[in-house]
């Protein structure tokens, strides 16, 4: 029998001038927070520099970064207390996607939502590329002077 678990999703903001060595220092740290509470993470993903809302902590941009991961309910808090101790850290916020999930159906459904996007992307670039195929030449749309 799977154990039951839950799935979180967590976005942290880093300070839009934090070298990649810093970032790496905390990306560690939340990782490793992850991996001792027997999280397993689903999804990571790097949204990069992005411009905030508001103005948080003198900063008007940050540096943006997507976890997905299914853990027990201590966890969480755990990862928390690591982002706190960083000053580089703007803010970040966890939300409880599902309760009571086993690790096999989350993976399943993270698996996919990725192929879905991938379809998706492959849609849209094929709609790019149609568009480009059709498209006249530069003097098509040349009118004659004649005519005015």
């Amino acid at each position: 029998m799977s154990e039951k678990l839950r799935r979180y999703e967590l976005v942290y903001i880093l300070q839009p001038e934090a070298t990649e060595e810093e970032r790496a220092k905390i990306d560690e740290r939340v990782l490793n927070a992850l991996e001792k509470g027997g999280a397993h993470v689903l999804k990571r993903e790097e949204w990069g520099k992005r411009k905030l809302a508001y103005e948080v902590k003198k900063h008007n941009k940050g540096y943006y970064i997507y976890i997905v991961y299914a853990a027990q309910a201590a966890v969480p808090a755990e990862v928390e207390r690591q982002l706190r101790l960083s000053d580089t850290v703007l803010r970040f916020m966890t939300i409880v996607l599902d309760r009571d999930i086993s690790l096999e159906a989350a993976k399943a459904e993270i698996a996919a939502e990725e192929e879905a996007r991938a379809a998706a992307r492959q849609r849209s670039h094929a709609v790019v590329k149609d568009d480009d195929d059709d498209a006249p030449a530069g003097d098509e749309f040349a009118e004659d002077d004649d005519n005015a």
